[in-house]
């Protein structure tokens, strides 16, 4: 039966799962509890019992502190690709999860009333209005005394709830947070509700045959069901999706555009280069802790495309290169592992790439660099798992000569051996080459020695630029595509 499996310290009695139960109520599913369930907490037969639960779950849903007792159920579930969420706030520093672990707010989860609309519907997205309006029967019917069911209630007025979705040709994206009144000024921070991060591969194949995949797409419907549901569940005010160049790259981008419709009940909005490069770059200044001195040149790297920003409270200058993991390594990287060949043939593309791109950026030389996304994070997990540590190392900084060690161990490794280096994220195998070879590149191209490590760039741009929107909306339309290009 499908059901979230709850990882906590069990034999705890302090332990409370009612967050955990909440939150398992708002994805749809019941929660096992082993302490409730299994017989013996022993080897075999309490861990055998444990592992056929987490081969069936749907997910998992930790409760830090958790005891060595249950340490090997998260790697065990992490190892099998289960998605983990945790009940608590996300580390800033914690590259190793950030990609494989989903963090919830408990403040969220804590029993409250919903707050009534105006006009007496229910808050979410219209594609969910009906079911929306059931669970409200549902609730209804149990009545006060099942606090522990009903659904998390919406910000505090001093904030707004709003939804970020970013779909990229490698991944899918959500946060739900709660962004701050106008009134606490430019510098207050937005609270991480919830975060979802998901790999589809949407642009599998999109630069050979310029369309999207059947599977891709069937992989994006099953994930924004998964969203559309979160957004309805936590009371989400404000909602946007944006889509970025696999949508402007493909022929059937309208097709996808209407699938979102269906799913989710907005528009989601096609950027450009130079729009994406804009929001990511809001969304990595807001986030940046202190101690780096701007000018700042952002690197978003992403699957199909990658964004350069530069600026100091705002952006300057602004281009977006033809230059991603997924692209690369579909075009370069064929076999397992490349070929010297292949090897050169990639690096002479990126660094074409980059010298055209950094032209059109005049001033990088005193500028911090920061490198954005799962191709950054993925590397930078790679490179801090390891022993080495230079002297002088800053924490959330990468070296080059780290990002060097990086790409020497990854060109002599087969896929298989990849999938086994403490902090790959398994879904980043196949393209993660490419990636380390583009963040190499781009610290060369730039001539920097490190790149700050930001775990901020587009999705957070969304959300905050949601500030001023009217609520239940998305963006007012779509742009439009014309053969596979955003018309303006």
């Amino acid at each position: 039966m499908p059901h979230a499996y709850y990882c906590a310290k069990c034999k705890n009695e302090q332990t409370d799962p009612r967050d955990a139960e909440r939150l398992a109520d708002i994805l749809g599913l019941p929660l096992w509890l082993p302490k409730d369930k299994a017989d013996s907490f022993g080897f075999p037969d309490g861990a055998l019992a444990c592992q056929r639960a987490i081969d069936e779950a749907d997910c998992v849903i930790c409760q830090p502190p958790i005891g060595r007792d249950c340490a090997w159920e998260l790697g065990y579930a992490a190892g099998t690709g289960k998605k983990i969420y945790v009940i608590g706030p996300l580390p800033e520093d914690d590259w190793m999860t950030k990609i494989d672990i989903h963090y919830v707010d408990p403040a969220a989860l804590a029993p409250r009333s919903r707050r009534p609309r105006a006009d007496g519907g229910p808050v979410g997205v219209p594609a969910f209005a009906e079911q929306d309006r059931m669970q409200d029967r549902i609730w209804d019917r149990i009545g006060g005394g099942a606090a522990s069911l009903r659904r998390p209630g919406p910000p505090s007025h001093a904030s707004t709830r709003v939804a970020a979705i970013d779909c990229g040709t490698n991944s899918l994206r959500l946060i739900v947070a709660d962004l701050p009144s106008a009134e606490r000024g430019p510098a207050a921070r937005m609270v991480e509700v919830v975060e979802r991060f998901d790999i589809i591969r949407l642009g599998q194949d999109v630069g050979r045959t310029g369309r999207l995949a059947r599977k891709a797409v069937d992989r994006a419907r099953a994930v924004l069901a998964d969203y559309a549901a979160l957004i309805t569940a936590f009371d989400v005010e404000r909602v946007r999706m944006c889509a970025t160049w696999v949508s402007r790259g493909s022929a059937d981008g309208e097709e996808f555009l209407a699938l979102v419709r269906d799913t989710l009940g907005l528009t989601s909005e096609v950027l450009s280069g130079g729009q994406e490069a804009h929001l990511a770059f809001e969304g990595v200044i807001r986030g940046l802790a202190g101690g780096i001195e701007a000018p700042y040149l952002m690197a978003d790297i992403g699957g199909g495309s990658t964004q350069f920003a530069l600026g100091t409270s705002d952006v300057e200058h602004a281009v977006s290169a033809d230059l991603g993991c997924v692209r690369i390594t579909e075009h370069h990287l064929r076999t397992d592992p490349p070929t010297p060949q292949q090897i050169a043939a990639a690096e002479e593309a990126i660094g074409a790439e980059l010298d055209k791109a950094l032209e059109a950026l005049p001033g990088t030389r005193d500028a911090a660099l920061i490198g954005v996304s799962e191709a950054v994070t993925t590397v930078a997990a790679i490179a801090w798992a390891g022993a080495f540590s230079p002297a002088g190392h800053r924490p959330g900084c990468l070296t080059y000569h780290e990002v060097d060690r990086v790409v020497t161990e990854l060109l002599a490794t087969t896929a298989a051996q990849r999938s086994r280096i403490p902090g790959m994220h398994p879904d980043m195998v196949d393209v993660i080459v490419a990636s380390a070879l583009v963040v190499r590149a781009t610290m060369k191209h730039t001539g920097k020695e490190t790149m700050v490590v930001s775990r901020h760039g587009l999705l957070h741009g969304i959300a905050w630029s949601l500030g001023d929107r009217p609520p239940h909306t998305a963006s007012p339309s779509a742009a439009a595509i014309d053969n596979g290009k955003v018309r303006s």
